[in-house]
């Protein structure tokens, strides 16, 4: 069974066949489960919609159903559907798919953060996980896997199961990423696994980093209070976490505390999606949980000295709940209720109701007795006035919707009427007269169709050459010709613009990125001739000229390694973000919560790119070294260029460290690959990479003691050390140290080859 079939050689019927046929088998025969299952993971990649979902619901029953799969298999089962979940978070769109992609998730992050906790040095498996880890969190202030709406508050109050599937997630990654201290009695299902079981010396899980990014994913599930509007069923689960949060870490108290202090359903506004009886029952409903969240927490202890008026807190809610059961909840009146103002459009429809203009550009109330004002009756002056002030204050989003909106009606309008033809409309055409004919051979345009972007039209530019004057229409034609064209509205002189672009979605920019890197690829790989420098100053005069002009902005001849120079500039230069200006911790993979969805994008995008030039390089390491060097270079150099702009422009100091954490990530897994592929005889080309890589630190030089370590390469291990402190002064003491370390080693050939370098440099 493979999922690499040519293309019609099985319908999808026949291979969900197979598939259920392989499912009995590995459930018939537990012991081959884990084979099956591997076997199975590849379809979810496939494009039909019923195999994908087939591969979802299995592998949903395995991780979360079956009782009978060992531990050790689970554990390996789940780092081999890391890439699977990766793709599947990204790609699906049926919600209910979408929840049990979160759910497998839960359970896998659980299994393989622990095996990487225990097995330090799983770089590849720790960068997926934590790929999975930022794919959901990112999610979680969206509406992912359904396409946004015209307004936030819609938004907001819709697709609410799969935001508690997100929140559920991201409370696990809290929980292990973050120390535990139980307050008070131990819990019944134990303490479970956190940062207390992970060694403080772990090389990928560093405590601060991870404490760090703890603290900003609670920032993240916390912000769900702060929304102007009750959200029902995300506030309460949101303090149900919260409990078990401040029962495991204390740590987190204060913060959790500080902001239900301040929360107060009064204070709220009545959405625009809820009755008025709803938002009534919304916040006598999130007053009892309140309250209930806070008596708990007093009663077990987790309330901190500096929060015990809180007590208050509490009596003002039951004063309120015991008012409200006197009465009946509905027959109170509350003047203070104000109604959120409405965002949207109260007509969204992207079909047209009517066929005239009236309809196509109404996205008010339908009803509304201003739709049928007289523009015409408003001086010109004062309505030039009126759409300049509207345009200049209308939210560039909004706008774009709006002429979405209208494009779909409009594209719906043509495809409903069986043959093109002006739509009615209740003014009369007005007649314009064209200066030049129009060729009888042209197809005639119903151009006043539409006079909205949506209707592009270009005039043809078919008038360049006079007419012969043997050719030119008599009066009578022409004035026959004038009539024609007015009853059909063509106005000549209207000036016809292009609709703006429709904005991509995320995974339509990712497929746009994908096809870029991979033609840059395929041109590298391709033997085409290459135009060089000297074929150049051939051309001719003309042609030379054109070419000074073009050579202002872009290379000044291709070389068979320019292709590199731009795929690199792309990801370092095209794609910078303010957020990735900024000076980030240590760990490389931080969730930078204040970074916003175009920063996360755009970042997201240059590492795929980054990605392809690493897996180009790890092809063929030994003819590609000096690609992976001049992309070094340049990630290094724009890194640092760009944080020294921004010290200057925020007057810190000049003498201050500048960091370069992307330049570190990646100089980190090309130096990685490198010592597990090279080999004996490499030695040049390990130490070509030592020598020109712009920078290195402590822990990338580290990484040479394990070539020291391994006898049949330990003499590129040493002479590569030998070779840093001889010609790279600054870090002379980081190789000093690192040798310091092998001549302290329980291995005696390491031991004394390093005592020896040891007493030569030290």
């Amino acid at each position: 069974m493979s999922s690499n079939n040519a293309p019609g050689t099985f319908q999808p019927d026949q291979i969900i066949n197979q598939l259920n046929q392989a499912k009995s088998l590995a459930f018939d025969q537990p012991e081959t489960y884990a084979q099956v299952y591997r076997q199975i993971l590849p379809f979810v990649n496939r494009q039909e919609q019923s195999i994908q979902s087939w591969c979802v619901q299995f592998i949903h029953e395995s991780f979360i159903k079956n009782s009978r799969l060992k531990h050790a298999d689970r554990v390996d089962l789940a780092i081999d559907s890391l890439d699977a979940l990766i793709n599947l978070t990204n790609i699906v769109k049926d919600i209910h798919e979408f929840i049990n992609v979160i759910e497998i998730s839960c359970i896998t992050y659980q299994l393989v953060f622990q095996y990487v906790a225990e097995n330090d040095g799983c770089n590849q498996i720790w960068s997926k996980l934590t790929e999975l880890k930022n794919s959901l969190v990112n999610k979680f202030q969206t509406n992912f896997p359904l396409d946004p709406s015209d307004n936030t508050e819609h938004d907001l109050s819709r697709n609410v199961a799969t935001k508690l599937e997100l929140l559920k997630f991201i409370m696990i990654v809290i929980d292990y990423q973050s120390k535990t201290q139980v307050v008070g009695e131990p819990l019944a299902s134990g303490s479970g696994f956190s940062l207390n079981r992970v060694s403080p010396d772990h090389s990928l899980i560093k405590y601060s980093n991870m404490e760090y990014e703890s603290v900003s994913l609670l920032n993240l599930i916390l912000k769900t209070f702060n929304h102007d509007i009750i959200i029902t069923p995300l506030v309460s689960a949101t303090l149900n976490h919260c409990i078990i949060i401040m029962k495991k870490k204390p740590q987190y108290a204060s913060k959790i505390l500080g902001i239900i202090d301040k929360y107060d359903t009064n204070s709220k506004l009545q959405s625009n999606y809820q009755s008025i009886e709803q938002f009534k029952l919304a916040k006598k409903y999130i007053d009892r949980v309140i309250k209930i969240f806070l008596q708990h927490c007093f009663k077990n202890g987790l309330i901190p000295s500096n929060f015990q008026h809180l007590n208050k807190r509490i009596q003002v809610l039951v004063d309120r709940g015991n008012d409200i059961r006197k009465k009946n909840i509905f027959t109170i009146v509350e003047p203070n209720i104000k109604k959120r103002k409405f965002e949207g459009f109260y007509n969204p429809s992207k079909r047209i109701k009517t066929m005239d203009y009236k309809n196509l550009y109404i996205l008010n109330d339908l009803n509304n007795e201003l739709n049928n004002f007289d523009l015409t009756t408003v001086p010109q002056h004062i309505l030039t006035s009126m759409v300049i002030n509207a345009l200049q204050k209308v939210p560039v989003p909004r706008l774009s919707k709006a002429l979405e909106i209208i494009s779909d009606r409009y594209t719906n309008a043509l495809e409903s009427t069986p043959a093109p033809g002006p739509i009615s409309t209740p003014t009369p055409p007005v007649s314009v007269k064209r200066p030049t004919p129009q060729p009888k051979t042209l197809p005639k345009v119903p151009v006043s169709t539409f006079n909205a972007p949506v209707a592009t039209q270009v005039k043809s530019e078919f008038n360049q050459q006079e007419p012969a004057p043997s050719d030119e229409p008599s009066e009578e034609d022409r004035s026959e010709e004038e009539e024609e064209e007015e009853e059909e509205g063509y106005n000549p002189e209207a000036v016809y613009t292009l609709p703006p672009p429709k904005e991509l979605s995320f995974q339509d920019k990712k497929n746009h990125i994908s096809i870029i890197i991979k033609n840059f690829f395929n041109l590298a790989k391709s033997q085409a001739p290459i135009a060089t420098e000297d074929d150049n100053e051939e051309e001719n005069d003309a042609d030379t000229d054109i070419n000074k002009e073009l050579t202002k902005i872009a290379i000044k001849s291709w070389k068979k390694d320019s292709w590199i120079l731009l795929l690199t500039r792309l990801a370092t230069r095209g794609m910078r973000t303010k957020s990735s200006e900024t000076t980030k911790a240590e760990d490389d993979d931080d969730y930078d919560i204040e970074q916003s969805p175009d920063d996360k994008t755009n970042q997201e995008m240059s590492d795929m790119i980054r990605q392809a030039i690493f897996d180009y390089f790890l092809e063929d390491i030994h003819s590609r070294i000096d690609l992976i060097i001049e992309w070094m270079n340049e990630e290094w150099y724009s890194e640092k260029v760009f944080q020294e702009a921004r010290n200057i422009k925020e007057n810190k100091k000049p003498d201050i460290e500048v960091d370069t954490p992307i330049y570190n990530k990646w100089a980190d897994k090309v130096l990685e690959s490198m010592i597990n592929f090279i080999e004996p005889n490499d030695k040049k080309i390990f130490i070509r990479l030592l020598s020109d890589l712009p920078y290195l630190n402590k822990d990338l030089i580290g990484k040479i003691k394990s070539l020291c370590f391994d006898p049949a390469r330990s003499e590129i291990g040493f002479l590569a050390l030998q070779f840093l402190i001889m010609y790279r002064p600054p870090v002379k003491d980081i190789c000093v140290g690192v040798l310091q370390e092998l001549s302290e080693c329980d291995q005696e050939d390491v031991k004394e080859e390093a005592a020896k370098k040891l007493s030569k440099f030290k």
